[in-house]
């Protein structure tokens, strides 16, 4: 099959869950199809150019944009997606996020090839309970985006159901939820030692994970509250507690003597394998959490909220994912655990499910009748 990808933003360096699914994926359907990426990448945002030799079995085509809106509808990109299609006859596009919509629907229309949309959040809903502007305008073209589509691929049963009450024909909604990489996630006892060295740590430390991209919204809630509400009462029961806080954008406002902000990091799973807990007390965002089905694939428990469970509580995640949403009970559960840690051996179906490679290949099939 020839398949066109366009993505709205940056899929390299993966330095976030969006840009790691898209990196992913698209790497897993070039195995087996030929695969054109076109994307485009803000250049005000990211000023130096990044390393053109990713995902080397596929043809790229990067579109470098001044403003935000010309990743939204850029009428260069346009003209060189359907130069790509007529001359490579692409079968099929695949949309990333409802940011890419506008360029997906305007090329069904010019060229008649059908498009596929991954909505990696139910942006509507994530916009509500961020408090951002104009939602239910969003939630309409969100809509229109999906209506044209032939296929949705959506993250969770939750984001199914969210898209369908849209008016979206429930048999367009397949689930395709975020994965990882089994082969760099998995478990690895040794990474405590080498973290605890790299920040001088006493080996007896226990260390509680928080990770995410610093700068978003959710992400800065979080760890404002772990400042706030969690830090202190727990230092009072585990004195030696480190909190190791991974991303790039720390916010140095919440700075704390047993808080480590380590900016962006390139091996995130490093970090994973070195803490005792990972901890993700969101209130905020949407879709399915790349970083803790991550955290678990390293056979670590997860203590996070409603929220931030959304579309992850099933067989092969219940021994590891701890939802609390009363922040007492949060602190009490960390205290609790630090002092008596569960081990539990991470089930065959965890990885079967969340795998890429079997992601992909449902994506695959997904996709082959167009």
């Amino acid at each position: 099959m020839n398949i066109l990808i366009i993505s709205p933003f940056r899929v390299y360096p993966t330095d976030c869950g969006f840009s790691t699914r898209v990196y992913n994926l698209t790497k897993q359907l070039s195995y087996s199809n030929s695969v054109f990426l076109v994307y485009t990448d803000y250049y005000k945002k990211y000023p130096n150019p990044h390393d053109y030799n990713f995902l080397p079995n596929v043809r790229k085509y990067n579109f470098r944009v001044s403003n935000k809106f010309m990743q939204l509808l850029n009428p260069y990109l346009i003209l060189k997606a359907v130069s790509i299609i007529k001359k490579e006859r692409i079968n099929i596009v695949i949309a990333e996020g409802i940011w890419a919509g506008p360029h997906a629907i305007i090329l069904s229309f010019l060229t008649r090839v059908p498009y596929c949309f991954t909505e990696h959040n139910v942006e509507h809903v994530r916009w509500r309970r961020m408090g951002m502007k104009y939602p239910d305008l969003l939630k309409i073209f969100e809509k229109y985006c999906c209506k044209f589509s032939k296929k949705i691929f959506c993250m969770s049963n939750n984001d199914r159901q969210q898209i369908n009450e849209l008016g979206i024909d429930i048999n367009k909604l397949t689930i395709v939820p975020n994965g990882i990489d089994t082969l760099q996630f998995r478990p690895r006892s040794s990474k405590k030692y080498e973290i605890a060295k790299k920040f001088d740590l006493d080996i007896e430390s226990p260390i509680i994970l928080f990770s995410g991209k610093l700068s978003y919204t959710p992400n800065l809630q979080a760890i404002q509250i772990i400042y706030e509400k969690i830090i202190d009462p727990v230092l009072e029961n585990i004195p030696n507690v480190k909190f190791v806080i991974v991303g790039a954008n720390p916010p140095l406002q919440f700075r704390h003597k047993a808080m480590i902000f380590t900016g962006f990091v390139e091996n995130i799973e490093e970090y994973i394998n070195a803490s005792d807990l990972v901890i993700a007390p969101l209130i905020s965002g949407g879709g399915t959490k790349l970083k803790i089905i991550e955290a678990i694939a390293c056979g670590k428990t997860v203590l996070t909220t409603s929220i931030g469970a959304e579309g992850l509580v099933d067989e092969s995640t219940q021994d590891f994912l701890k939802i609390i949403d009363d922040w007492n009970d949060f602190i009490n559960f960390i205290v609790d655990f630090l002092r008596n840690p569960i081990i539990n051996n991470l089930p065959r179906t965890f990885i079967e499910k969340y795998s890429w490679r079997s992601i992909g290949e449902t994506i695959s099939k997904e996709i082959s009748m167009y």
